[in-house]
């Protein structure tokens, strides 16, 4: 798994693949007690969850606000906050026993987000959630994935 993430992932640093690794596992165990992914051979997990979850990095400042809606496994919000534990992120999902499992990950990796049982509607409108609307008019305060 080392090999195959450091191919595809070029200039991870061993205590993101550490993370990257971990990660990995714990989904394999949670996926054999609920279903969180169909994709579990480890090179498909890697080119097609962890990989393409970092498409959006480079357009991501530090310490950017990132919600998550809908994040089953955690994609593409866990491997994100891997690469960058800066961003702030909030992971929504209207199961609980998924959030649980992302507990669990956060709590392994040693990564911090807001975990929210929600449904995606409900969470919208919440004002607590909302982007900040006196953000000048050209600059993003929040991105929703």
């Amino acid at each position: 798994m080392r090999e195959l993430l450091k191919q595809t992932i070029p200039n991870l640093t061993d205590e993101a693949c550490d993370k990257f690794v971990a990660y990995y596992d714990l989904l394999i165990d949670w996926n054999t007690r609920m279903n969180l992914t169909a994709i579990t051979e480890p090179e498909e997990v890697v080119k097609k969850h962890f990989y393409d979850s970092l498409a959006a990095l480079p357009y991501l400042p530090d310490g950017a606000k990132i919600a998550d809606v809908g994040t089953g496994a955690g994609f593409p919000a866990i491997p994100l906050l891997i690469l960058n534990p800066t961003l702030k992120i909030t992971l929504v999902d209207s199961l609980q026993k998924r959030l649980t499992f992302l507990e669990e990950v956060l709590k392994t990796l040693q990564l911090s987000a807001e975990c929210v049982h929600a449904r995606a509607e409900d969470f919208g409108r919440d004002p607590k959630y909302r982007a900040d609307r006196a953000a000048s008019p050209g600059r993003r305060q929040s991105v929703l994935l």
